[in-house]
């Protein structure tokens, strides 16, 4: 049986130089994790919008989760959460914090990310599919 790579959005040069910056703040992540999340969460940025539960901007925080973990990752003295450096920073400061540095830790860090097994499944392959572009 064929099997079929996931589809996502291509990845703008802006957006990939950002998750890949972004990603080297934690040494073992991939920055393909990082651009899959985006993909997954909002398209990298293309779906602007607040979610039923609050989450914002384009890697989808939680206002807890934002204010615990904001960093201005491109270093303008301002932290916004659809800020795409901002954003992406802050996802590798959480993913990170739960594991995501460490292989046998990273599917565990991104379901802390968003609490569903096939959200996971879903990141994993989107992250393989680009890393095999």
């Amino acid at each position: 049986m064929p099997t079929f790579a996931p589809t996502f959005a291509p990845v703008a040069a802006t957006d990939l130089a950002v998750y890949r910056k972004a990603a080297t703040a934690c040494p073992g992540l991939p920055w393909t994790v990082l651009a899959a999340i985006g993909e997954v969460e909002s398209s990298h940025g293309r779906l602007d919008r607040v979610s039923s539960a609050g989450a914002a901007g384009p890697m989808q925080f939680l206002p807890s989760t934002w204010a615990a973990y904001a960093t201005d990752g491109d270093a303008d003295g301002i932290v916004q959460v659809d800020d795409p450096a901002d954003a992406a920073s802050t996802a590798v400061r959480y993913l990170c914090a739960n594991g995501g540095a460490t292989r046998s830790q990273l599917a565990t860090a991104i379901w802390n990310y968003n609490h569903s097994w096939p959200y996971v499944t879903r990141v994993l392959s989107v992250s393989a599919a680009m890393g095999a572009r």
